[in-house]
């Protein structure tokens, strides 16, 4: 059980950060600044950035720990006997 806890912890917490990340544009339109970034005002190229290269990291690492806890319930249910395998009805 120890790891379906962890489970649903590790689902808030990316899901809270795939929010904020994906949504990090309104922050700058809140408070925006006459900074320049590779050219462009930072209020249009950094939300841009964090849309498309926040989020795709952030898919990478909640893919790589959630495999991880994934092995964990696995292995939890070997050890206490239960199947994993969907049966056909």
């Amino acid at each position: 059980m120890k790891a379906y806890k962890k489970e649903v912890q590790f689902t808030i917490w990316m899901t809270a950060a795939f929010i904020l990340v994906g949504n990090v544009g309104l922050i700058f339109s809140v408070f925006p600044v006459d900074a320049m970034l590779f050219g462009f005002p930072v209020m249009y190229i950094v939300p841009i950035l964090m849309g498309w290269f926040g989020v795709f990291i952030l898919t990478i690492v909640a893919g790589k720990i959630g495999n991880r806890i994934d092995d964990e319930i696995d292995s939890e249910n070997d050890a206490l006997g239960v199947s994993s395998e969907v049966k056909d009805v």
